[in-house]
């Protein structure tokens, strides 16, 4: 009997995949391999014409087979879709059956091209070896899931949708492990796969051996993927690194990408850290991620998924972009959907996140006037490790999640903030994105813009100073009556003026602090919150 069946199709593993990267060209890579698997699922789906209907995300067949050059490069689609394919259960089972055969084989191809590229000079038996040994270890990664469940038109959508993601989430549970024999060195970027090897590698090999074999290996790279000695840092594989065919793949996307799409002017080289941070030597990491985006897919007809699907849509492909764009260093790695990862310029950060956030609050530009979102923000020196760094950014964006202003009771809506300094302070806080009628962030600039200007950062150190004593440090969720900090406040503000102040000015700008101070959790909070803002004013200066 020919039935309509939904089916959400899942792609992974995602974090451990992305995060497993020493240079921003394989952060970025890991996202966009990911989209483009998910891209050759639907692509393949495609081909089945009117038996497919894609929901989410919304991507034409046209978009699929004739992406947009213009923002080809940037990872825009979640790593699952859901879709609506219509057949019996065995014509169906068999079409995603096929699907997941597609992608596969998609993984596969783009590494077997990648040790062509990277060792065309190898005898063809070492070649083969290496792709084996690739091959194994991508099947133990790759994570591909899928379920279909029954849908007919008189059925709530929504029901039909919440019970087809149990079923998904109860299977990715019970995943199963392909295991592979590793007796070799370890990768140098994931430390979790043996390292290529053009050389077989036993149990009773000496670790001088295997580490020799492995210098041979890699001595053989060809020509451009050679470290120039004059160039250390921008090397594309540096002489010291072995990597396994999972980080190979991720390595050498951006050739594999010219070549597929056809399209030598695009992928090109993604700014290391070191260039974004120029000159300061800083550079932030901003993670957002949609609120609620369960409630706003939650209606009971198919076509309220559909409209949230397409204003995802717009978002991502081309809100999202847009903003990021016009940055003078920044570096957009993926917008799927309601989340999105880039790289900016400190004297940029605070403008763009902004206009990230209200921008999806936007009708024409994203999802709806009552849609919030919330992030991670980190800060740090262009030396610190990416690994930990994006770890830190993703806990971020959770505490922005698990917020609760005290003062309006709304949860989520926030952005929290880490500044982390090349000799190992840390300071973090947690900022609602609007304080009354007003948006924080412009609160935030308005503060630095007088400690630039008309005020000496001194008065945040005698501020410390003063309330320091006054917090437990078993107990630093505490709060210091707030009278006591708006008279301190107003204190030092006059003591530390570059200029003399009318006290309207004061009024006000120690208004604008309180109001910091009433929606952040505790007074600890409000200290790293003004030691993040001499941070800035200090890298503006």
């Amino acid at each position: 009997m020919v039935k309509q069946y939904l089916t959400v199709f899942s792609v992974g593993p995602v974090q451990s995949f992305i995060a497993s990267a020493r240079k921003t060209e394989d952060l970025w890579s890991g996202s966009f391999i990911l989209s483009h698997l998910v891209r050759e699922a639907i692509k393949q789906l495609y081909k089945y014409g009117d038996k497919f209907s894609l929901l989410f995300p919304m991507i034409t067949e046209n978009e699929v087979n004739n992406p947009n050059k213009s923002n080809l490069h940037i990872a825009s689609l979640p790593n699952r879709f859901t879709a609506l394919l219509t057949g019996n259960s065995t014509e169906v089972t068999k079409m995603l059956k096929n699907t997941e055969a597609a992608v596969r084989h998609a993984f596969i191809h783009m590494y077997s091209q990648s040790i062509q590229l990277l060792f065309s000079d190898l005898p063809t038996k070492q070649k083969e070896l290496l792709i084996e040994t690739g091959k194994k270890q991508i099947e133990s990664l790759i994570e591909i899931y899928w379920v279909i469940e029954p849908f007919e038109e008189e059925m709530e959508f929504n029901e039909i949708r919440e019970r087809t993601e149990s079923r998904l989430a109860a299977i990715k549970n019970d995943k199963q492990f392909i295991q592979i024999e590793q007796h070799g060195l370890t990768c140098s970027v994931c430390q979790g796969r043996d390292a290529l090897s053009a050389y077989p590698i036993t149990e009773s090999d000496s670790y001088g051996s295997m580490k020799k074999k492995l210098a041979d290996t890699w001595n053989k790279r060809s020509q451009p993927f050679l470290q120039n000695k004059d160039n250390d840092e921008h090397a594309r594989i540096k002489d010291n690194e072995f990597l396994c065919g999972v980080c190979t793949t991720k390595r050498l996307a951006r050739d594999y990408f010219k070549r597929y799409y056809s399209y030598p002017t695009g992928f090109e080289s993604f700014k290391s850290t070191i260039k974004i941070s120029e000159p300061d030597h800083y550079y932030a990491i901003l993670m957002v991620d949609g609120d609620n985006m369960g409630k706003w897919f939650s209606g009971a007809h198919i076509e309220n998924y559909r409209d949230v699907s397409s204003r995802l849509a717009t978002f991502s492909k081309e809100t999202v972009p847009d903003i990021v764009g016009k940055s003078s260093k920044g570096m957009l790695i993926y917008a799927g959907g309601d989340d999105l990862l880039a790289f900016l310029p400190l004297n940029e950060v605070l403008d763009i996140a902004e206009k990230l956030r209200y921008s999806f609050s936007d009708d024409q530009k994203g999802l709806n006037h009552n849609a919030t979102s919330s992030g991670g923000l980190i800060i740090a020196h262009k030396k610190a490790s990416l690994k930990t760094l994006l770890n830190e950014a993703r806990k971020l964006e959770s505490k922005a999640k698990n917020y609760k202003n005290k003062v309006s009771g709304e949860e989520k809506n926030a952005l929290a903030i880490a500044v982390h300094t090349r000799s190992g302070e840390k300071s973090e806080t947690v900022l609602p994105w609007n304080i009354g009628e007003a948006k924080t962030s412009q609160i935030l600039k308005r503060i630095i813009h007088l400690l630039k200007n008309d005020l000496s950062d001194t008065f945040i150190y005698q501020f410390i100073e003063s309330f320091y004593p006054l917090i437990s440090v078993k107990d630093s969720s505490r709060k210091v009556d707030r009278s006591l900090i708006e008279a301190e406040l107003s204190r030092l503000f006059k003591r530390s003026a570059k200029r003399k102040l009318s006290e309207e000015e004061v009024r006000n700008d120690v208004n604008n602090l309180v109001l910091l101070y009433d929606h952040v959790q505790s007074t600890m909070d409000f200290i790293y919150t003004l030691k993040i803002l001499s941070f800035f004013k200090r890298k503006e200066d």
